[in-house]
């Protein structure tokens, strides 16, 4: 074993606050999260599901990073099997391997680090004396089919309810001496939440599109339901406290379930290291139909500020540097509250990136006040038109003025968020992006004038990815040559501009991540022969002969079962296809009413309504009336 690994790892630990460590646990689980420890340390729904796992008495959880190049030298050249950064020990030890997943780009990750664990990367290759290999995050319920066959079980939604779950069937499966393949169909006869791969044949048309998916046993879906944050979760835990006698933990358990925060702060070499993270709501009303995190976490929850306040309390003596996340900060009907709330204790409050439709004059004077000089925003495009065929329902003139309003409070730095390749994009658009980028600048330059200096405006550049479960995943994405000229154009036409940076995302990345995003099963084979050429792609698709076209640059019809539809997000196909259809003819569509009676995708009725507590729905009422007031 590398000493300077443990060392490095045990130097990590001093400076965190927070961690746990538990001996003698009956169920151990790594949780591992594919990239490097700063930015996983930056996730906070990776935060939150090791407090969960570490919340029950039972379950030690200890966490796993991929190596950076240093470490991954020293595994290297020393042979070491990979380790958990708690306890040092090798990942390949424990029950459970969990991988918490966020993006499609970081598959490849997931096997590099099975790998180095020598755990097989293959489900079908290991036996009973290997780990059970989970996994979860966002990636789970958007397109699980690439790595489907590196993984036992997929859990399919939210952690918050899926930890619990997962822990009372692992509990229930040992106490009945059950086998692996024993636990695998008591996961899948949930119904819900958890997808096993293995016991789905997969069948293929001549054509190469999937023909269906056939469960191999009576109770198994033909489809997996995702579970989300709405729900009861605790009945096992608070069963097995209860008959511990243990009152403390069952007091825990009867409290209301909030989104958890992040439960490690002290991290400096993380991103945002030093800073309380707070989930304040979870998804996005506005159906902008590129957006995957949009319309995989409908319907749109948030967290009363009651909540969010009592918690940033109990973090204040230890940091003044807070976080709201959401995908839509301003959208929350209690953000006055939150805000008043978080400044009279003294909080520097800071957000991701702001909705340019969301940017209101109470959070623009907190971050002003916490001293932020930066404000990122998404316009995506520079035309009209464009942004009616994506859904966001904003003109360039609203955009300028916007802006103007940030500038003129001294924050005379913007990157704004926008993307090249979208559907029914021409030429034209791409024109119309440099000039409202051109106008953006202007106005930084005006306010800057009266403060006695310039800004910057920062336009980061993206190639469109079509997303399984939006509107836009019957679309292919542009073609490589052609999306790099496009993106080469504005890169070269925007750097012209003074007072401008350009940060641009190669075609190449975006082509892998549309590979990874729209594959089927056989993908898998992609991956794993990238993990051999050290990530090279055109060398394992060399050797593997897959064609990355058929299963990103050609339009799907609506007829076709799409590899990703084994897992059911909720929402309605004729929704979505509807959407598509609109988009067509760049009409927009009014803003989800959330709680109202509307069922038009499909989501609320089935997955959630009937179980949200009565507090949250009336909230939710409040910030759907809200929206549908702007939107309709």
């Amino acid at each position: 074993m590398s000493k300077k690994v443990v060392e490095s790892y045990r130097r990590k630990l001093a400076a965190e606050e927070g961690w746990v460590s538990k001996r003698g646990a009956q169920l151990r689980v790594a949780l591992c999260y594919p990239n490097v420890y700063a930015v996983g340390m930056a996730n906070l729904g990776f935060q939150s599901v090791y407090e969960l796992f570490n919340r029950v008495p039972e379950v030690s959880c200890e966490r796993v990073f991929l190596p950076d190049d240093a470490e991954l030298r020293e595994y290297e050249r020393t042979q070491t099997p990979l380790l958990t950064l708690e306890s040092q020990t090798p990942v390949r030890d424990f029950d459970l391997v969990a991988f918490s997943i966020s993006f499609e780009t970081d598959f490849l990750n997931m096997a590099r680090m099975l790998k180095l664990a020598r755990v097989p990367v293959w489900a079908a290759d290991r036996t009973h004396h290997d780990p059970l290999v989970l996994m979860g995050g966002a990636a789970s319920f958007l397109n699980p089919e690439p790595i489907a066959e590196f993984t036992d079980v997929v859990a399919v939604g939210e952690g918050e309810i899926l930890v619990p779950k997962l822990v009372d069937l692992l509990f229930e499966n040992i106490e009945e001496g059950g086998t692996k393949e024993d636990l695998l169909l008591k996961l899948a006869r949930v119904g819900r939440g958890f997808y096993a791969p293995s016991l789905y044949d997969v069948t293929y048309k001549p054509d190469g599109t999937v023909e269906a998916y056939a469960p191999k046993f009576e109770g198994v879906p033909a489809n997996v339901g995702r579970i989300v944050a709405a729900e009861n979760p605790k009945e096992g835990s608070l069963r097995r406290a209860m008959r511990r006698g243990d009152a403390d933990i069952v007091e825990k358990l009867k409290e209301p379930e909030v989104f958890a925060p992040s439960s490690i702060i002290w991290a400096p070499e993380a991103e945002m290291g030093e800073r309380f993270l707070v989930e304040i709501s979870r998804g996005c009303s506005q159906g902008c139909r590129f957006c995957w995190a949009g319309f995989n976490y409908w319907p749109p929850r948030v967290v009363p500020a009651r909540d969010i306040l009592r918690k940033a309390e109990e973090w204040r003596p230890r940091t003044d540097k807070i976080g709201l996340v959401s995908t839509a900060v301003c959208d929350h009907p209690e953000i006055s509250d939150i805000l008043r709330g978080l400044r009279e204790m003294g909080y520097k409050i800071s957000v991701s990136s702001l909705r340019l439709d969301q940017i209101e004059d109470e959070l623009l004077d907190a971050l002003v006040e916490s001293g932020d000089q930066q404000i990122a925003v998404a316009p995506e495009t520079g035309s009209d038109r464009l942004r009616r065929v994506i859904n966001k329902n904003l003109t360039n003139d609203e955009i300028v003025d916007i802006c103007g309003a940030v500038f003129d409070r001294g924050m005379l730095t913007v990157k704004l968020y926008m993307m090249a390749g979208l559907p029914t994009e021409r030429d034209e658009d791409l024109e119309a992006m440099v000039e409202l980028v051109a106008r953006i600048k202007d106005r930084m330059l005006e306010a800057g004038r009266r403060f006695g200096r310039a800004g910057k405006i920062i336009p980061a550049l993206n190639g469109f990815v079509p997303k399984p479960n939006t509107p836009f995943q019957w679309e292919p994405i542009c073609e490589e040559r052609e999306l790099k000229r496009r993106l080469k154009w504005l890169s070269k036409n925007l750097a012209r501009i003074p007072n401008v940076e350009v940060r641009v995302m190669s075609a190449r990345i975006a082509h892998e991540q549309a590979l990874f995003s729209s594959g089927d099963r056989r993908v898998a084979r992609v991956i794993e022969a990238m993990t051999r050429h050290r990530g090279d792609l055109s060398a394992a698709l060399r050797e593997t002969g897959i064609d990355p076209a058929f299963h990103t640059s050609r339009a799907r019809g609506y007829d076709e079962v799409l590899p990703w539809e084994i897992v059911d997000s909720g929402m309605g196909r004729p929704f979505l296809e509807k959407e598509h259809t609109r988009a067509q003819v760049s009409r927009s569509t009014a803003p989800c009413p959330s709680v109202d009676t509307c069922t038009r995708c499909g989501v609320c009725p089935t997955t959630w309504l009937a179980a949200a507590p009565a507090g949250l729905i009336q909230l939710q009422k409040t910030v759907g009336s809200r929206q549908m007031a702007v939107g309709s």
